[in-house]
């Protein structure tokens, strides 16, 4: 099986299980349902684009149509994963406070950081 057929067949096994007809997968793109077809068939190649567009109308991550659910965000590591559950349940205006605040302190330590280098690396008085 090549790719093109394995994220095809992923598509319509994706589509199905949300018991969702290839008609109303592509009224929620905003394609016609000849496009899915074509798709699932493999007459035709997803692009990044209708990956995207595609994956918002099932409510999964493009990652998971693209390479199945073992290697959608397969590179998290706990920590990033229970930050994101954490981050997920803040009201949208709180995510961006948390947002400013991580900018803001990753420019505190760059800025520590700098100064202990330059503090460090000195160059003597000879």
């Amino acid at each position: 099986m090549n790719i093109n057929t394995a994220i095809a067949a992923r598509l319509k096994q994706l589509r199905e299980q949300k018991n969702m007809s290839q008609s109303k997968l592509a009224e929620l793109c905003g394609w016609a349902q000849s496009r899915i077809g074509n798709y699932e068939a493999g007459r035709r190649n997803i692009g990044v684009d209708d990956a995207i567009t595609i994956s918002k109308a099932l409510g999964i991550s493009p990652a998971e149509l693209m390479f199945g659910d073992d290697h959608a965000e397969s590179w998290l590591t706990p920590k990033h994963r229970k930050l994101i559950t954490l981050f997920d349940q803040l009201p949208e205006s709180e995510q961006d406070r948390m947002i400013d605040t991580f900018q803001l302190r990753l420019k505190e330590i760059d800025e520590y950081v700098e100064k202990y280098l330059r503090g460090r690396f000195k160059p003597s008085d000879d």
